[in-house]
């Protein structure tokens, strides 16, 4: 007999993470338990995780990317979740964390590194250039 399956998006996580509110956490944790028994499958796609990156470091949550990487990466390992490119987004998890970028900057790089990219073309290098392993293309010139 197959496993039932769903999907979940950005606020399951949040309400799971946070607790809040308690009604919609205790629902979410429910069906997080049920998962991690084997009762259901939950597949979640690459962006789900970039948004909750993205709104733990908001101003609603205001973690720090320390913090936020680490949620991020819970999920990422948790029995009865299975994420899109999980592998991909923990390397760009823990690099937006240790080198304080952005972190689409940095699943950006790790996805450039996996690919077997060196090159990045960018005209927003602030962030790029706090990585290794890379090099940012200039902006074309125009031809005159």
């Amino acid at each position: 007999m197959a496993i039932p399956t769903a999907t979940a998006d950005t606020c399951f996580f949040l309400r799971y993470l946070t607790g809040e509110p308690p009604e919609q956490a205790n629902q979410a944790e429910e069906l997080i338990r049920r998962a991690q028994e084997g009762k259901l499958l939950l597949r979640v796609p690459a962006l789900v995780i970039a948004e909750l990156v993205w709104t733990l470091e908001s101003s609603i949550y205001r973690l720090s990317k320390d913090d936020a990487a680490e949620k991020a990466i819970a999920v990422l390992h948790a029995p009865g979740i299975q994420v899109d490119d999980a592998d991909l987004l923990e390397e760009a998890a823990l690099l937006h964390a240790e080198k304080n970028v952005d972190f689409l900057d940095a699943y950006l790089v790790a996805y450039a590194k996996r690919a077997g990219l060196r090159d990045i073309c960018t005209f927003d290098r602030s962030d790029f250039r706090k990585m290794d392993g890379i090099r940012l293309l200039p902006p074309l010139r125009r031809a005159r």
